[in-house]
């Protein structure tokens, strides 16, 4: 064989090489598209956020930021393990999920990260374990005037312009059912004037001020099975998860 043809040979047996090996390396690569379920996340450890001490976690999952719909997901511990117990369509603020530490009052989003939910509102108990208020027609607020005292507070009594009048919101519907998401407030943190107020899951089928809302039968099952500090994991996927 002519020195030429070993050479061809030999440099056709390196891009054989190369291409093999170009493909194996494309072959062993996770497929980016691929989304683990959360409750295996958070069995497996792979959620960035922690479940505390509750036994039920409802997550609330954006594709990315500037999203307003999620994927809700319960999921409750059982046996170590974490096994879903619901899935449904929700959606989030107007403009989609904050930046960890960037949630700002009266910007549109949803506050990314793990809260306690320990407490819940509306027309009536549909049967939680969490404290519940009963509203009244009238005269139920929850402060989102910043500098006030009763800021990201509920209070009784004629609702400041700028405040939440949940008796309104209740009667027009997203407040005839909700659950409190402890987001700048206690017993998570302290509150902190202007960086966001009156976070709740409540009923809905559309983009929120910086709420979770979710379909009322869907809420109401997920409040039938919420004990004090449960919580709500939410956020865009890769923040969650990675």
């Amino acid at each position: 064989m002519s020195i030429r043809a070993r050479t061809c040979l030999r440099m056709a047996f390196s891009v054989l090489s190369a291409g093999t090996l170009i493909t194996a390396a494309i072959s062993t690569q996770p497929a980016a598209a691929e989304e683990k379920n959360p409750c295996e996340a958070l069995s497996q450890g792979q959620s960035k956020y922690s479940a505390g001490r509750a036994k039920h976690v409802v997550f609330a999952v954006a594709a990315d930021y500037g999203t307003t719909e999620v994927d809700i997901v319960e999921c409750a511990k059982k046996g170590g393990r974490w096994k879903q117990t619901l899935a449904t369509d929700g959606h989030v603020g107007r403009s989609g999920f904050a930046e960890p530490g960037t949630k700002r009052e009266g910007d549109g989003k949803s506050p990314t990260g793990s809260f306690t939910l320990t407490e819940a509102f509306g027309e009536g108990d549909p049967g939680t374990a969490l404290p519940y208020r009963t509203l009244r027609e009238s005269g139920d607020c929850w402060g989102s005037t910043i500098g006030d005292a009763r800021y990201n507070r509920y209070y009784p009594g004629t609702c400041l312009p700028a405040d939440e009048n949940l008796s309104g919101y209740m009667l027009s519907g997203p407040y005839k059912q909700a659950v409190v998401v402890n987001y700048n407030r206690p017993p998570d943190s302290p509150i902190v004037q202007g960086d966001g107020s009156a976070i709740f899951m409540h009923i809905g089928s559309a983009q929120t001020a910086g709420c979770v809302s979710m379909g009322r039968s869907e809420l109401e099952t997920v409040m039938r099975t919420l004990r004090p500090y449960d919580r709500i994991i939410m956020g865009p996927r890769q923040v969650l998860f990675g």
